[in-house]
């Protein structure tokens, strides 16, 4: 009895085991990847702090400059011989002043803060959109090497009983080994070819662990749910070229950063002229016995004179930087039209060729190939002729997997390029 339970128990505990090695399988729509997404992604996270503080600079440029207090005391008077005579007889003096920034400073240097912020905002934005384009690059690329793999697991399946059938037939010398030897060649090179996807499929379930952040403690093996109504439904044929890269100067976070960068300088510029403008610090003196009479109240003013420094340097310097940013303004201009028509371009020849094939072309070619393996057993057709098949059944296959992930991309291609989602993808 203590053995049967010995054995009950260690089978328990290797299927336990084997449970937790194999990866969870999770079903994830585009929707709640990019909601898991926005809510976990570090990069994203670490964005949104860095507004914040850029939110709190502009609380800074806001405060007014600290009031400044003097106090003065006669450390031992001679005459009463006291130390720190707080008599009459003795002296104590008090200065209070204020910085008073003049010719608009202040409100250039709140400026300055608040579109900085607002850079900082777009950069946060501009940073969303690229990891946005990776997230669904890589569930579009992975739903589509899983429907691969599903094809070489039915392929390989058919080949290897194939295999089987030919095999039995060959002990009995009815086929040559060459015929068997080419059949099993023709499954390794299935097999091959689904092990080079299967690492691929690696490599992105990688990028989407550290995408979503995820923090379990066993590898999730996700499994994109997508609608293929929802891609077949994308056109690009509606829109024009000239109203997407309109559309894109608007919307595009880095081209907005480049107009925020030249409107910055332009403030700054603005300030380091005002900076050759002296400030005033205005403020009250009382002297208990430390002037010509006692009592004595007198009201202060201070200012520097503009002989030698008149921030000739940093005006110069923003000047130039002024200039560079909108030689970079430009750029970006060229930049922003350049990508939205290449993207354009692509998008609709990819949407095009895809829509130039038959729908019914692959199904009928599952349809076909039962009926070619059966007819290669009965002879009916020669084993160049069956491979001859099955190699372009197979390239047909993968091709157009391709074509609708290539199509696919291509319209998130467009989408990063104006800066916006044109399409509703998610199911």
């Amino acid at each position: 009895m203590r053995r049967i339970l010995l054995v009950m128990w260690s089978l328990s505990m290797l299927a336990r085991a084997a449970a937790l090695a194999q990866p969870d399988t999770i079903r994830i729509t585009l929707d709640e990847a990019e909601r898991r997404f926005l809510r976990n992604n570090l990069q994203l996270l670490a964005a949104r702090y860095n507004i914040g503080a850029a939110e709190a600079a502009v609380t800074q440029a806001r405060l007014w400059s600290n009031p400044n207090i003097q106090i003065e005391q006669n450390v031992y008077n001679q005459f009463t011989r006291r130390y720190f005579d707080f008599t009459k007889e003795g002296n104590t003096e008090v200065q209070l002043q204020q910085l008073f920034l003049l010719a608009g400073k202040r409100d250039k240097q709140i400026t300055l803060a608040e579109i900085n912020a607002r850079r900082t905002e777009h950069g946060f934005y501009d940073l969303l959109r690229a990891i946005r384009l990776e997230l669904r690059s890589d569930m579009y690329d992975l739903y589509f090497l899983q429907r691969s793999i599903s094809f070489y697991d039915e392929s390989s399946r058919v080949i290897r009983n194939t295999v089987a059938s030919v095999e039995h037939v060959y002990e009995k010398r009815s086929v040559l080994l060459a015929d068997v030897l080419r059949l099993k060649a023709l499954l390794f090179s299935l097999e091959n070819e689904r092990l080079g996807l299967m690492n691929q499929i690696a490599d992105i379930e990688g990028d989407l662990h550290t995408l979503l952040r995820d923090t379990t403690r066993t590898m999730e093996y996700y499994v994109p749910v997508i609608r293929e109504e929802s891609l077949d439904s994308m056109v690009v044929d509606s829109l024009g070229l000239t109203p997407l890269i309109a559309l894109a100067k608007e919307q595009r976070p880095d081209f907005r950063i480049a107009d925020a960068n030249v409107r910055f300088e332009e403030t700054n510029l603005s300030l380091q002229r005002a900076m050759a403008v002296p400030d005033v610090t205005v403020g009250g003196r009382w002297s208990r016995a430390g002037s010509y009479i006692p009592e004595y109240f007198a009201l202060t003013v201070a200012v520097d004179l503009p002989l030698f420094n008149r921030n000739q340097g940093n005006i110069l310097v923003s000047e130039k930087t002024l200039e560079a940013n909108r030689a970079l303004r430009e750029n970006a201009e060229r930049t922003v039209e350049k990508e939205v028509t290449v993207s354009f371009q692509k998008a609709l020849q990819t949407d095009r060729l895809y829509r130039s094939f038959d729908r019914k072309f692959p199904g009928d070619y599952r349809t076909l190939v039962d009926g070619m393996v059966q007819n290669y057993l009965k002879r009916n057709m020669t084993l160049i002729e069956f491979t001859d098949f099955y190699e372009s059944y197979r390239t047909a296959m993968l091709q157009i997997n391709q074509l609708q992930d290539d199509r696919a991309d291509a319209f998130e291609t467009l989408n990063y390029a104006t800066g916006t989602d044109l399409y509703n993808q998610t199911p």
